[in-house]
């Protein structure tokens, strides 16, 4: 039987993943920076979750365990696995690494605009380059916005713990921007497939239908749900969602979790 290394053990992603695929084992990124040997088995899989929360670019007081998290953790682990035998490598990127690009697509030339998604892009780089040299067949899975689960960091989640504990939401540029929310189930669905899959290099996680935090909002308050928001300027990408032309190709994919039966259904509606 194959097993799956999950790095990320904190991630929801990961959580949720363990729970899918069979004879998965959960592996902490921070300790395989402090030195931690994995003893990687032939014929495993390799599932790289231990992407760093853009809000961590905030504390300028732990810029070198930003780094370490965000890149070491996946050189280390690879650098286990290269006398071993590895049958698939999935490394979790984000739509970031497109930039100011409205058709994300994946052939498209990368434009990062933070370090955030820079350091996705040097991931991709070392993951891709390390699978070539090794023959190994991996896939970058570039995610949108993902929700659901145990999730603290999505916007959406954002909503949900400011109407709970009567806060106000911090939104920008009055919540204009479209963006392309995917729940976690569907990407742990896509992720189980891809498992299967072969020559697959890169693959956006998306549904390829854009919304808006203002169009969420409206939404909600239409159904008695208001939300106290603080609106501020700053720029931002206006479009983001993702091309799933080879998405729909390659995975057996009919439909997505909608965003607003999910809303019902936390706020009871």
């Amino acid at each position: 039987m194959i097993t799956t290394y999950i790095i990320g053990k904190n991630s929801n992603l990961s959580k949720y993943l363990h729970q899918k695929i069979e004879n998965s084992i959960l592996v902490s990124s921070r300790e395989i920076i402090e030195g931690k040997e994995i003893q990687v088995k032939d014929n495993s899989n390799i599932i790289f979750n231990n992407f760093q929360p853009s809000t961590g670019l905030q504390n300028h007081l732990k810029p070198i365990d930003y780094i370490n998290n965000a890149i070491m953790s996946t050189a280390l682990t690879l650098n286990m696995c290269k006398n071993v035998k590895i049958n698939k490598v999935l490394y979790t990127s984000s739509s970031s690494v497109y930039g100011n690009n409205i058709l994300c697509n994946e052939r498209d030339d990368l434009k990062p605009l933070n370090l955030h998604a820079s350091l996705k892009i040097a991931n991709e780089e070392l993951i891709k380059k390390f699978c070539m040299e090794h023959n190994i067949d991996y896939t970058i899975a570039r995610v949108f916005n993902m929700y659901g689960g145990d999730d603290k960091f999505s916007i959406i989640s954002k909503i949900i713990k400011a109407h709970k504990k009567d806060e106000t939401l911090t939104i920008v540029n009055h919540g204009n921007a479209i963006r392309d929310f995917i729940h976690i189930d569907d990407v742990v669905d896509i992720y189980f497939k891809l498992l299967d899959k072969k020559d697959i290099p890169y693959l956006n996680i998306g549904t390829g239908i854009g919304n808006s935090i203002k169009n969420i909002l409206d939404f909600l308050n239409n159904h008695n749900v208001q939300i106290n928001t603080n609106n501020i300027k700053r720029e931002e990408l206006k479009i983001s969602t993702a091309d799933i032309k080879l998405l729909d190709k390659n995975i057996e994919k009919t439909s997505f979790k909608n965003i607003e039966d999910y809303l019902k259904k936390e706020f009871n509606i």
